[in-house]
C-alpha cells in the first residue's frame, strides 16, 4: 500500500520536508519495506545559492571545424545538439524533483566545448554576473563540453530460432550474428558561484550503456538494435541525472524486512499486517507486548528487529539503532548489526541534508 509520512526539521526558521513513501511486498517469511527517502547531495553547494541558473555551453567555436569534427566522429550536428538537449533537459528534471533549488534555463546558447576532450576556458566573472542580473538568479550551472561516440560490432554464433507453428514448433539453433551497441558521452559541467567569486565545481562525467540483439544475420541484427541517436540521447540522459544527484539532495529507495514468522508467535504476523495497513505505532506496540513471553532467542531478535523498521518508517532513528542493536546485543542477530551500522551511516546523511537545506534569511 502507498502513503505519505512527511516530517518536518525546522534549521535556522526554515521547515524542510521530508516525503517517505512506503511499499510493503510479502514473500513466504519476510515482508519487504521500500522507503524513499531524501538523501544529501554529493557536495555541498554554499546555502546561499538558492535560484540556479543552467547554461548550454556548447555551441562550437567554430562551426566550419565542428562540421569537420562530426564527419571524422561519425556524429551529424544535430545528433549532438539533440543529445546535448536531452542531457540539459534530463538534469534540469533531476533538480526540479529535489527541494533544494530553483532551476531556470538560459534561453541563449554559449559557445564552449562541443567534441571537446578539455574544459574550455573558463565564462568571466562579468559574463556571469551579466547572467546572474538578466535572469535573477544565484548562480551558474554550465555543461561546458559534451562528446558521444557509438560503436557497433558483430560477432558469428548460435542463436536460438522457433520453426514451425502451433503444435509443430520447435526450438532450433541455427548460425546467426550477435551484435553489441556501445554509446558513450563525455560531458563537463561547471559551477559558477560569483558571490565568492570561484568555480565551485567543476566535473567530468563518462557514461556508457550497451544494447545487443541477434538475428541470422548483419542486417536484421542490426535493424533490431536502438538507432544512434537515440542512444546517445539516453546516455545524455543519465549523464545529466547523475549531475543532478551531485549537487542536490535526491529520492533514493531504502529496502527492509519484516519478519512474520515463526507461526508460534503471533505478533510478529499481526504487527506485519498492521505494517501493511501503515498502523506503524500499534504494530511497534503488538511487537513490543510480543517480547513478555517470547521462549527462543531468534523469534525476540525478529521481534526487535521488526520493532527497529518500525521507528525508521516513523523517523526516529535513535530509536531504531537502539531496537537493531539489541536484536544483536542480546539475540545475537547478526542481521541486526548490520541494520544498527547502516542507520548509524543514515544518521551522518540526515545531519549532512540538514545542513544542505539551510537557508540564508
Amino acid at each position: 500500500m502507498n502513503t505519505s509520512i512527511m516530517a518536518d526539521f525546522k534549521v535556522k526558521h526554515l521547515f524542510f520536508i521530508l516525503l517517505l513513501s512506503v511499499l510493503i511486498s510479502t514473500t513466504s517469511c519476510t515482508k519487504n519495506v521500500t522507503m524513499s527517502r531524501l538523501m544529501p547531495a554529493e557536495i555541498n553547494v554554499p546555502i546561499y545559492v538558492q535560484r540556479l541558473l543552467i547554461v548550454d555551453r556548447t555551441a562550437p567555436q567554430n562551426e566550419g571545424f565542428s562540421v569537420i569534427e562530426g564527419i571524422l566522429t561519425g556524429e551529424a550536428p544535430f545528433e549532438v545538439k539533440n543529445a546535448v538537449e536531452s542531457t540539459i533537459v534530463k538534469l534540469q528534471q533531476e533538480l526540479n524533483t529535489s527541494p533544494r533549488f530553483e532551476v531556470i534555463r538560459a534561453r541563449e546558447r554559449l559557445r564552449g566545448g562541443l567534441f571537446s576532450q578539455t574544459f574550455p576556458t573558463p565564462l568571466t566573472w562579468r559574463q556571469i554576473e551579466e547572467l546572474c542580473n538578466a535572469y535573477d538568479v544565484d548562480a551558474v550551472l554550465s555543461l561546458e563540453k559534451f562528446s558521444s561516440d557509438f560503436v557497433v560490432t558483430d560477432k558469428k554464433q548460435l542463436i536460438k530460432k522457433i520453426e514451425g507453428e502451433g503444435r509443430n514448433a520447435r526450438q532450433v539453433e541455427v548460425q546467426g550474428v550477435y551484435a553489441e551497441g556501445i554509446a558513450s558521452v563525455k560531458v563537463g559541467f561547471r559551477l559558477y558561484d560569483p558571490k565568492s567569486k570561484n568555480i565551485s565545481d567543476q566535473q567530468d562525467f563518462e557514461k556508457t550503456n550497451l544494447w545487443s540483439a541477434e538475428a541470422e544475420n548483419k542486417t536484421q541484427a542490426l535493424a533490431l538494435m536502438i538507432d544512434k541517436v537515440k542512444a546517445t540521447q539516453y546516455v545524455g540522459q543519465i549523464a545529466g541525472a547523475s549531475y543532478a544527484r551531485r549537487i542536490a539532495p535526491m529520492y533514493l529507495s531504502i529496502n527492509r524486512t519484516l519478519f512474520q514468522k515463526p507461526k508460534d508467535n503471533q505478533s510478529l504476523a499481526i504487527g506485519a499486517r498492521m505494517a501493511e495497513v501503515n498502523e506503524w505505532e500499534n504494530a511497534i506496540q503488538t511487537w513490543e507486548e510480543g517480547l513478555i513471553d517470547v521462549l527462543e532467542d531468534k523469534t525476540a531478535a525478529r521481534l526487535c528487529y521488526n520493532i527497529a523498521v518500525g521507528y525508521e518508517v516513523l523517523g526516529d532513528l535513535e530509536a531504531a539503532k537502539n531496537w537493531a542493536g539489541k536484536s544483536y546485543t542480546l539475540y545475537g542477530f547478526k542481521q541486526g548489526r548490520t541494520y544498527a551500522q547502516e542507520l548509524d551511516t543514515r544518521m551522518m546523511q540526515e545531519d549532512r541534508l540538514r545542513k544542505q537545506l539551510e537557508k540564508e534569511f
